[in-house]
C-alpha cells in the first residue's frame, strides 16, 4: 500500500511537471528574428499624448482600471521571527478595498532599520504565506481561489527545480542586506487568475472590458497609497518589480502612476514588454486562449492583424523614470528580441528627457526566478535610487 500511495506521488508530481513544462515555455527555441519598431505617440511632448496612450492602452489591451477605493488598513500586525519562516522585520497588514474586496500585505523591514526604507513592491503567485519560507501559519492564505499547483507545499521542490529557487519566495536575507524593504501582496484576492469566474468577480468593482492585469496594475497603486504613509518607507523611492504576468503587471502599473521610482520587470512576454506585432514567441492567439481574463476581450482580435497601439509606447509612458527589462536565452515564448526592439524604441523617450536610458539585458537559462536575478536587480536600483554605488552595470537598450 505504501508502495502504491508513493508511486501514485512520483506520477502526479510527473505530470505536474509535464503541465508546466508544456505550458510555461512550449516555444523554448522560439524566433529571436531582429525588428524595428517606432512609438505611435511620444508621451513626452505633452500630458495630452500621455493621455491618449494611457486610453489606447485601456481600449485595446487592458481594459480600464477599477474606480478609485480609498483603501484603509483594518489591522496590522508584527510577526516574530519564529513565526514567520525565520524572516525578521515581517509586518502583515489587513487592508479593505471597499466592493474590491480586502487584501493582505506583507511587509519586511530591513534589519537594522535605516528609516525611511526604500521599498521594493512585487506581487506574489502563489499567495503571500507560499512566498516566506516554510509556508507559516502566522501568514495568511489567499482568501479566496488560487491555483492547486500553490495549495500544496509538496509541489514546492517542482517548482522550484523548473522556475528557480527564488520563483515564490524572494531572497529576503539578500533584499535586507542591501537596505530595502519588501512589500507583498496578492493580486488574486481581488481578481481570481482563472478564466471560468475573474471576470464574475471583477464585475462588482470595475468595468466589464477590465481585464485582470488592469486590477492587478491597479491593486499596486492602492498598496502604494497605504504604505506611503508609513514614515519608516521612504515614499519617494517605491520600485515595482515583478516577473512573467507579475512583470507585465509591474509594467503597466508604472506606466499609470508616476509615484513609482522605477520599475524592473523580468520575461514580461507577450502584452508586457514584447510588442504585439512582433510575432514569435507566446502568440497573441495562445495567450489569449489561456488567460482571457487578463487582457481586455478587444485584445483578442490582434491575433491576426497589428494592434494601434503597442508595448513600445507603454515602456515610454515610464520615462524618465529608470527601467530594467531582463531575459533569458532559452526562453524563446516570452519573445526577448521584440522586447529589447520595444525597449529600443521606447528609450527616445529617455533621450528626450536627458534621463539615462532604459536598460535591457539577456541572461543565461530560462523562463525563473535566481538569487542571481536579484543580485542584478539591487545593483540596478542601488544605482539609480540613491541607495549605494552599485559593482555592475547592465547592458544598454543598445
Amino acid at each position: 500500500m505504501a508502495l502504491l500511495k508513493l508511486m501514485h506521488w512520483v506520477l502526479l508530481t510527473l505530470a505536474v511537471v509535464a503541465v508546466l513544462v508544456l505550458l510555461g515555455w512550449g516555444a523554448l527555441a522560439g524566433a529571436f528574428r531582429k525588428v524595428t519598431l517606432e512609438c505611435a505617440h511620444d508621451p513626452m511632448c505633452s500630458d495630452h499624448a500621455r493621455a491618449e496612450v494611457l486610453t489606447a492602452l485601456d481600449a485595446h489591451v487592458y481594459g480600464p482600471p477599477p474606480p478609485m477605493i480609498e483603501p484603509q488598513v483594518l489591522r496590522r500586525e508584527s510577526i516574530p521571527r519564529e513565526r514567520a519562516g525565520g524572516i525578521p522585520g515581517v509586518e502583515q497588514w489587513l487592508v479593505d478595498l471597499g466592493a474590491a474586496g480586502r487584501v493582505h500585505i506583507v511587509l519586511v523591514l530591513p534589519e537594522p532599520a535605516a528609516a525611511p526604507a526604500p521599498l521594493i513592491q512585487m506581487q506574489t503567485f502563489c499567495g503571500n504565506r507560499a512566498a516566506l519560507p516554510g509556508r507559516p501559519a502566522a501568514i495568511a492564505e489567499p482568501m479566496g481561489w488560487y491555483p492547486w499547483i500553490c495549495r500544496e507545499p509538496r509541489f514546492d521542490p517542482a517548482l522550484r527545480a523548473i522556475f528557480g529557487a527564488h520563483i515564490a519566495v524572494p531572497p529576503y536575507d539578500l533584499i535586507s542586506e542591501r537596505g530595502y524593504a519588501l512589500a507583498l501582496a496578492y493580486g488574486g484576492d481581488i481578481a481570481p487568475d482563472d478564466p471560468r469566474f475573474a471576470r464574475r468577480i471583477m464585475a462588482a468593482y470595475a468595468p466589464p472590458e477590465t481585464g485582470a492585469l488592469s486590477v492587478w496594475a491597479w491593486l499596486h497603486s492602492r498598496m502604494l497609497d497605504v504604505l506611503a504613509q508609513d514614515e519608516r518607507i521612504d515614499a519617494s523611492r517605491v520600485a515595482l518589480w515583478g516577473q512573467s504576468r507579475q512583470g507585465k503587471t509591474a509594467l503597466l502599473a508604472g506606466a499609470r502612476d508616476e509615484r513609482f521610482a522605477a520599475v524592473v520587470a523580468l520575461q514580461s512576454g507577450r502584452g508586457g514588454d514584447a510588442p504585439t506585432r512582433h510575432r514569435a514567441g507566446e502568440s497573441v492567439a495562445a495567450i489569449g486562449l489561456q488567460f482571457p481574463h487578463w487582457f481586455t476581450p478587444r485584445f483578442r482580435t490582434y491575433a491576426r492583424q497589428d494592434p494601434p497601439i503597442d508595448q513600445q509606447d507603454m515602456l515610454a509612458l515610464i520615462a524618465p523614470r529608470p527601467l530594467l527589462i531582463g531575459h533569458a536565452w532559452r526562453d524563446g515564448w516570452a519573445d526577448p528580441a521584440g522586447a529589447q526592439a520595444a525597449v529600443k524604441a521606447a528609450s527616445a523617450a529617455w533621450r528626450r528627457a536627458g534621463a539615462p536610458a532604459p536598460q535591457f539585458y539577456m541572461r543565461d537559462g530560462r523562463h525563473g526566478i535566481e538569487r542571481t536575478h536579484w543580485e542584478r536587480t539591487l545593483d540596478f536600483l542601488d544605482t539609480h535610487m540613491g541607495v549605494r554605488q552599485s559593482s555592475s552595470s547592465p547592458v544598454s537598450a543598445g
